[in-house]
């Protein structure tokens, strides 16, 4: 298992690589992956990676995604009937995710070609989004880079969030990177 500070070597070697600007959309995205036993640690020493990434003189946007269903549904017009019948917000779900597309591509549109945006809270979307859908239906508005902090698994590019689910196969750049492929 890697340590926070294994993390943000491999973090700290991946953003002082020179970007190329024709890199596809899948190689924009950086897959930080760890123990979801580190979230915690890892949003509560985020300002460290933001450090990093000024320091190789990137620009760095920051999007906790935690708080950002609570946000979504509390301003849902349904609300108040929601609340008695929560079964119902299944029926959400797909309205959910294309209003988090539309607030990701938002905040990818301020970002340079310079800039990381930092995607936070991921597994706060466990049965709600699924990342791998996310990371695809914005993927071609990554003007600069964007680093998703994984908290789960990964081997030979395949994902699993929170350790659950089948994985998923996606060519993003892992940090730290996969040594056994």
């Amino acid at each position: 298992m890697n340590t926070f500070d294994d993390l943000l070597a491999a973090y700290d070697r991946q953003v002082q690589l020179p970007w190329l600007d024709d890199v596809p959309p899948a190689g924009r995205v950086w897959l930080l992956w760890f123990d979801k036993s580190m979230q915690r640690k890892f949003t509560g020493r985020i300002g460290e990676f933001e450090h990093t990434t000024m320091k190789a003189g990137r620009g760095w946007y920051h999007v906790d995604l935690a708080p950002w269903f609570g946000r979504w549904i509390a301003k849902h017009e349904f609300f108040e009937a929601l609340v008695d019948h929560p079964q119902e917000i299944r029926g959400l779900l797909a309205d959910a995710e294309r209003a988090l597309i539309g607030e990701l591509r938002c905040a990818l549109g301020r970002c340079t070609s310079n800039d990381v945006l930092a995607l936070d809270g991921c597994g706060s979307l466990f049965g709600i989004v699924r990342v791998s859908t996310l990371i695809g239906k914005i993927a071609d508005a990554i003007p600069g880079r964007m680093m998703v902090a994984f908290p789960g698994k990964q081997t030979a590019g395949v994902y699993r969030l929170l350790d659950a689910r089948d994985g998923w196969n996606y060519h993003a750049i892992p940090i730290p990177p996969d040594h056994a492929l």
